[in-house]
């Protein structure tokens, strides 16, 4: 018989076998390898199934999640890989999920911080879908890196680029990145901010005299007082040697001029100890406005600092306001011509006390015998100035506790003259505005004692108004000062309540009678809801705290209606009443 056919059919079978050997040899080098090579790569690798079980990991995943992979095969591996973000600290979605749902790469190199065993780790990681031929999805491969050094590494870079190292405080790299954002918001926002430059006036005495080390640890002290009494939104910044930057976010000019005026004080009031030496030192203070009128960043800046030398100019220790259009010498004219009117005026008597009424909204039929005094300036031809043109400037010159004092005083004079004929109200409250820098001042406290005893008329008759920026300014001697006129029997009011943005954490501190919530958010309560909501929340902590509200800024009667829906106490603005002169009210004749 002819095997022939059988014989080669035999030895074609025995190379196919040969040779399914070799490749199945093959395949098993290469998976060995592969297995090797993802045990011996730094990054952890995990791979499940499409359900999202766990099919392999490699030693760094093991020491990573903390689990050995004959605990996880075969079980999800969202139980092992729990990811949260880095700087809330909340869960996210399994990426290996997410993966698998989108069939698509899921990757993250910032924020992805992987828990285990109470402890956090930064990662990055990566999932990548493991199809076939065909295109089905079978699996997914996670690899994912331990990058807590070198994250933690950048953050400490990223903090150094913007701080200043020997106070801690931002840098002028950062203070400019602040000052362009402002800018820019002023300009799309129509808020107002301010910058304070700051240059401390004996530090090179300090320096010289005890050395570089003592000039250091003068800065780091600074630095600390002056960054107690700011906002959590406002930006103190070391620009370089003893100068110092300040933004204070949506400020006007009012307030500005309060905190400036308050930092000052502190700085005037600090007293430096080296060895068995002690300094006093003093700051100059300029400031500038944001506007968004300004063609770049730099320009207010240098207004600032251009305010500041002139504050340094005039004497030292001192504000200067920048003003626009205005060189140094006009400015420094214009504002000598002040501090002449403002001595002339008071010692003249050139001013004149005006009220306005805070009308009890539950008796909107009985006109309240409960006024504000409001200040006028007479000038030479007996036109009135009003008080935003000249305040500012008696704050600046120091004037302000004097003005506080002659209104104080011809109130009393006016009462005494009412009491005498008979037409003083039972029910009267007047309420009188303190400046910050009253707040300190011991002879104008005494002096507001000494006629309380001395007038006849009733304390229960006086309420004091203070602003908020200027009682958090200087929360301490506020309280103290405050306390005192309330144990004679006399009534506080926190004023523009609401404009600190921080309000409800200093209130509890304070001795206050009456809330006057900010005109700011009063004048567009019937039109805008936020606004709404702001004093509706106020008015609520008052309540509770068993306090009076005064809405100001009420403009007409729709705003009034929902000031009433709301529960506030008294209203007072133009809709209710216009100011008019002290005599006018009571009908008294000079």
């Amino acid at each position: 018989m002819d095997i022939s056919a059988n014989v080669n059919r035999e030895k074609q079978l025995i190379e196919q076998v040969k040779e399914n050997k070799a490749i199945s040899d093959k395949l098993a080098e290469e998976k060995e390898r592969a297995h090797v090579t993802l045990n011996s790569i730094a990054d952890a690798v995990i791979t499940t199934d499409k359900k999202g079980n766990v099919l392999f990991m490699n030693p760094v995943a093991e020491i990573l999640t903390g689990f050995f992979e004959g605990d996880a095969r075969n079980k999800n591996v969202a139980h092992f890989y729990k990811v949260v973000h880095e700087s809330s600290k909340k869960a996210i979605p399994c990426p290996v999920a997410t993966c698998l749902e989108k069939q698509d790469i899921i990757a993250n190199e910032t924020d992805h911080c992987l828990f285990r065993e109470g402890e956090y780790l930064s990662i990055t990681d990566s999932v990548a879908p493991i199809l076939d031929n065909d295109g089905q999805i079978q699996g997914a491969v996670l690899v994912f890196r331990d990058v807590t050094h070198s994250r933690s590494l950048s953050a400490k870079l990223n903090w150094q680029a913007l701080h200043d190292p020997l106070t801690s405080l931002a840098n002028r790299r950062q203070f400019e990145a602040k000052m362009k954002d402002l800018l820019e918001r002023s300009r799309i926002d129509n808020l107002l901010h301010h910058l304070l430059y700051l240059d401390l006036d004996q530090f090179k005495v300090v320096n010289d005299t005890c050395g570089h080390d003592a000039g250091d640890e003068l800065l780091k002290q600074i630095s600390a007082s002056l960054g107690s009494s700011l906002r959590k939104a406002d930006l103190l910044a070391r620009l370089g040697g003893d100068e110092f930057g300040i933004l204070l976010e949506s400020c006007d000019a009012e307030h500005a001029l309060a905190i400036a005026n308050n930092l000052r004080q502190i700085v005037e009031d600090f007293r430096f100890g080296w060895k068995t030496l002690s300094f006093k030192i003093g700051v100059s203070i300029g400031i500038a406005a944001i506007s968004g009128n300004e063609a770049k960043a730099s320009e207010i800046l240098s207004a600032a600092d251009a305010a500041c030398y002139i504050a340094k100019e005039n004497g030292r220790n001192r504000v200067h306001f920048h003003q626009l259009n205005a060189s140094a010498s006009s400015e420094h004219q214009q504002e000598m011509q002040w501090i002449s009117r403002l001595h002339t005026a008071l010692d003249n008597g050139a001013f004149e006390l005006h009220l306005q009424r805070i009308q009890d909204i539950s008796n909107l039929s009985t006109p309240s015998e409960h006024y504000e005094v409001l200040l006028r300036m007479v000038d030479n031809n007996g036109k009135l100035i009003p008080p935003g043109a000249f305040l500012p400037a008696a704050e600046r010159f120091n004037l302000i506790s004097s003005i506080d004092q002659w209104v104080i005083e011809n109130i009393f004079k006016k009462l005494q003259q009412l009491n005498k004929s008979k037409k003083l109200p039972n029910n009267l409250m007047i309420a009188i505005n303190l400046s910050g820098l009253s707040m300190a001042n011991a002879s104008l406290l005494q002096r507001i004692s000494d006629l309380l005893d001395s007038s006849g008329i009733p304390a229960s008759y006086f309420c004091f108004e203070i602003t908020e920026t200027a009682a958090i300014s200087n929360l301490t001697k506020a309280t103290k000062f405050l306390q005192q006129l309330r144990a004679k029997g006399c009534k506080i009011a926190l004023d523009d309540f609401g404009s600190g943005l921080s309000s409800f954490a200093y209130l509890k501190d304070l001795p206050v009678d009456y809330l006057k919530i900010d005109g700011y958010f009063v004048k567009d309560i019937a039109a805008d809801s936020t606004d709404r909501a702001f004093v509706k929340s106020i008015n609520q902590i008052g309540q509770v705290m068993g306090l009076k509200t005064i809405a100001e800024f009420v403009e007409d009667q729709a705003i009034l209606d929902i000031l009433a829906e709301l529960g506030v106490n008294y209203a007072q603005g133009y809709g209710i009443h216009k100011p008019t002169s002290f005599d006018d009210v009571f009908n008294l004749k000079n």
